[in-house]
């Protein structure tokens, strides 16, 4: 698994108070639960960068699979503040649409896979294909970050 440093971090998510103002403003509110029929919604989020250095921004994976037809939509994006004290603001260039093309149910976990919706918006490093595993027993997520696992935390928040 890659890691990744401070400045390979700075780099992706953009440098000033700028660009961070520039950022588009997204709510923040989370939700995980069953919609309907084999309908979830879910918010998965983690502090970035990770330990030992101090998190000052937030990666979001938020939005709905239908199981049984096997998609939906998903939405990724980096916002300013760490989980707990999280903004509305999203790191310019970073949020990205998921088309989901395929959600299976195995042993209690969700593994999603799917594509960026505007892969010419990529960043270096970065992959059109998605994939993440929900785990609704743990409340943990696992999913790819420019290369690197990392885990995300199940928003419970209706």
């Amino acid at each position: 698994m890659k890691t990744m440093d401070r400045r390979d971090f700075l780099k992706i998510a953009g440098a000033g108070t700028a660009a961070l103002a520039a950022g588009a403003a997204m709510p923040v509110a989370g939700f995980f639960g069953w919609t309907g029929n084999n309908v979830v919604r879910f918010r998965a989020v983690t502090g970035m960068p990770k330990a030992p250095l101090p998190t000052y921004a937030s990666y979001v994976i938020e939005g709905h699979v239908d199981i049984r037809a096997r998609m939906g939509t998903l939405a990724k994006s980096l916002h300013a503040g760490a989980p707990n004290a999280m903004s509305g603001v999203v790191f310019p260039g970073t949020a990205r649409s998921i088309l989901v093309t395929d959600v299976r149910e195995i042993g209690g976990e969700l593994r999603i896979t799917g594509e960026i919706a505007q892969p010419t918006t990529l960043l270096k490093g970065e992959s059109p294909s998605f994939s993440m595993v929900v785990d609704r027993s743990t409340g943990i997520a696992q999913a790819d970050f420019l290369g690197t696992t990392v885990l995300m935390r199940l928003d419970s928040h209706a």
